[in-house]
């Protein structure tokens, strides 16, 4: 069944009516958003106020109080270093029996090192040797004069003796008899005829060699060892061959002309 027009008229009056109404419907909420954006704004301003004023009120002004400023920091120093403990009087008494220059004094207090000496330094621009030579002028009881021991070669005369240099010493063929000699001077007296065995044999050098420790003193500590395993062995093959002469009393050897 078709619609009438009045029916088609009636259909299309209310489809206006609910657009208007969905119209006036926004339209309101948008006042209302509006509105309630407003009422935000004003009480968020009047918060900022409220706190300014309070801001205001904790600051002191000249008509009330007066404003005293803070003095400006003072600068910060450098850290200045210790002062050394000597007293004034002690240090022109070290001052006036100082026996070095004043060129020597400025270059031993020069606080940089020497070009190419940066990698030696130890303290304050020194280097050890630097350190050594000032301890030989003013702490000359630290350098003791050196006197060799008695029946010291005279290749070794002129520094003490170190047990590794002797060692080494004992591969060169022109060094090894003054290098057994001074090497005596070190060892116990119990090694001296192992060494005098050692020495007697074309390669028993290198038996001396197998002596060297970690430390010098470990090193000379092992000559009397050494010389202990020796004698033992010795001791060991003097037996066997007595044994043997009796167990073989024929394969002994015989005196010459005894046929």
């Amino acid at each position: 069944m078709q619609p009438t027009v009045q029916q088609i008229k009636k259909e299309k009056k209310r489809q206006r009516r609910r657009a208007s109404e969905r119209w006036q419907r926004h339209l309101a909420e948008l006042r209302r958003r509006r509105e309630e954006a407003e009422r935000d704004r004003k009480r968020r301003l009047r918060w900022l106020i409220m706190l300014w004023l309070m801001i205001l009120e904790s600051i002191p002004t000249p008509t009330f109080s007066p404003v005293i400023l803070a003095d400006e920091d003072p600068r910060q120093q450098k850290p200045q270093p210790p002062r050394s403990r000597k007293s004034r009087k002690k240090e022109e008494f070290d001052k006036r029996d100082d026996p070095r220059s004043e060129d020597d004094r400025r270059y031993l207090s020069d606080y940089s090192p020497r070009y190419g000496e940066e990698s030696q330094e130890v303290y304050d621009g020194l280097t050890w040797n630097d350190v050594i030579a000032y301890n030989k002028i003013h702490r000359p009881w630290l350098f003791p004069a050196f006197a060799p021991v008695p029946g010291t070669p005279q290749r070794y005369i002129d520094e003490p003796l170190h047990v590794w240099a002797l060692l080494d010493h004992l591969k060169h063929d022109f060094l090894r008899k003054d290098a057994i000699t001074a090497l005596k001077l070190l060892v116990e007296p119990d090694a001296h005829p192992w060494i005098d065995a050692c020495a007697a044999t074309t390669n028993g050098w290198k038996q001396l060699c197998y002596c060297r420790g970690r430390t010098p003193d470990m090193t000379v500590a092992a000559f009397p060892r050494a010389a202990a395993l020796w004698r033992e062995e010795q001791r060991r093959e003097a037996e066997e061959r007595k044994k043997e002469e009796k167990e073989n009393p024929d394969n002994s050897p015989k005196p010459p002309g005894a046929d």
